[in-house]
């Protein structure tokens, strides 16, 4: 009899234990299930999630282009679009989604688009922040007549600021008119050449005072106007751009032809002029500028919008090696500007808009440098007819874009660093490199340099200078 329970006991202990293992494998099985199934919709909302944000992205692109063309409706110049909630539908893979647009202009001439993409549910939003600009600056360096560039030592470099952004510029060379090469040993981008250029606007600040390694010259980009040609020495024959390769000028393709170039944009003087007034960082240099000279009026000023005279006077002042020749934000003068003979000067964050010629004297150095903040400021801009004019031995170190209403002329031995673009509008002859070291950096931040108008005849670039995700 005992044997028989215990035979029994040992039979339900068997079956207890397998219980318990089928239990345990279903609620594992379930939890597998359970788990799997999460999985399955967490990797369903991520797939939704992602497919919404290629939505909106796609309205964010929907609207670049109907601001560079036409709107949608026809009716209104693309430039003029500013649809409060404009919807189309689009696809993703199986899935049907939908982008509603709306565009509002900003401070400073920007504009906001505002893009939410909705797929079976998700939504998810992004905001643009856009400039629409000239397509003449999309060039290192572009002349409304002619470009004109001299014989050794005389240096000319476009380079890329971004050494990984190697399609920036796209352009290298831009002319009106022509360009005009004085021998056939002209330097451009030469690999050859000695190249020395200072820290940009994105750089480490650490390094601001020092030279940094300069990207590798490339072959450039030519672009003129259809009836504009290369021309060589002084009796100005064509050359074509397998003479110029054979020359020693490394060309990208062939010359990239067009009816007439982009119209330059207009200055906004009033902006300018309003930023001046509004800035009183320069308020220390004014009042011990007037104490020292007897002008009270100086002595008492604020604000960094100057008459000729104001202006002189503070150079006046400076030259003296009292104070540091240190000006900061914008500075605007109502006349010509001058840097005397050996003179040096400074602007930080700002710019300096001058109605008249910006002369920088022999042996004179001026600088006008941005962090990554200012980036988006112009550096020189000259109105009035204004030439702007690099002596001889002087020293010019830019950043943002130069702008001439006049020629730019660079002397015997001057260097030239700019970390921008540079327009010259001068219709007879726009930029002269005689003898001097010049280096263009091509910065795409110029493409959103506020005060700027962009004819209205004229197409436009729509720019993103900054692009985030709304929650």
């Amino acid at each position: 009899m005992l044997t028989i329970y215990r035979s029994l006991a040992q039979k339900g202990f068997v079956l207890i234990s397998v219980l318990v293992i089928l239990i345990v494998i279903t609620v594992s099985s379930a939890s597998f299930i359970w788990f799997m199934q999460q999985q399955q919709t967490r990797s369903g909302m991520r797939y939704r999630s992602t497919a919404a944000m290629a939505v909106a992205e796609a309205g964010i692109h929907r609207a670049l282009s109907a601001l560079e063309t036409a709107s949608p409706d026809g009716a209104t110049p693309g430039r003029s679009w500013r649809p409060t909630a404009y919807s189309e539908s689009t696809r993703v893979g199986p899935l049907g989604g939908r982008f509603t647009v709306s565009i509002i202009d900003d401070a400073g001439g920007a504009i906001v688009i505002t893009s939410v993409g909705e797929v079976a549910g998700v939504m998810r939003r992004l905001r643009a922040h856009v400039h629409l600009t000239s397509p003449a600056l999309l060039a290192s360096l572009n002349g409304a007549s002619f470009i004109r560039l001299e014989k050794p030592p005389a240096v000319t470099f476009s380079l890329p600021y971004d050494a990984a952004a190697r399609d920036w510029p796209w352009i290298h060379l831009a002319a009106g008119r022509g360009i005009w090469l004085a021998t056939d040993d002209v330097s451009v981008n030469s690999p050859s050449a000695d190249l020395v250029i200072g820290a940009g606007p994105l750089d480490a600040p650490a390094s601001a005072s020092q030279a940094t390694p300069p990207v590798r010259p490339m072959p450039v980009r030519l672009a003129m106007p259809r009836g504009a040609e290369v021309m060589l020495g002084p009796d100005q024959r064509r050359v074509d751009v397998q003479q110029l390769r054979a020359m020693g000028v490394q060309i990208r393709g062939d010359i990239l032809r067009s009816e007439a170039l982009s119209q330059f944009p207009d200055v906004d003087r009033s902006f300018y002029e309003t930023l001046a007034a509004a800035n009183v960082a320069n308020a220390h240099l004014n009042s011990a500028a007037g104490k020292y000279l007897g002008d009270d009026d100086l002595a008492q000023k604020q604000d960094s919008l100057y008459s000729q005279r104001e202006f002189e006077q503070v150079q006046r002042y400076l030259g003296t090696g009292v104070m540091p020749s240190r000006f900061a934000g914008i500075v605007y003068v109502r006349g010509r500007t001058m840097l005397l003979e050996g003179q040096q000067m400074q602007i930080t964050g700002g710019a300096l808009v001058a109605e008249g010629t910006v002369l920088v004297s022999p042996r004179a150095s001026l600088e006008i440098t941005h962090s990554p903040t200012t980036r988006a400021l112009p550096g020189i801009i000259t109105l009035d007819y204004g030439p702007l004019i690099v002596g001889r031995g002087a020293r010019l170190r830019v950043h943002g874009l130069v702008y001439a209403s006049r020629v730019i002329y660079i002397d015997e031995g001057a260097n030239v660093d700019i970390v921008g673009s540079v327009l010259g509008n001068d219709g007879a002859l726009s930029f002269r490199n005689s003898s001097g070291v010049v280096v263009i950096r091509y910065d795409p931040a110029v493409l959103g340099t506020p005060g700027l108008r962009v004819p209205v005849d004229s197409p436009v670039v729509a720019w993103v200078s900054a692009w985030e995700e709304l929650p």
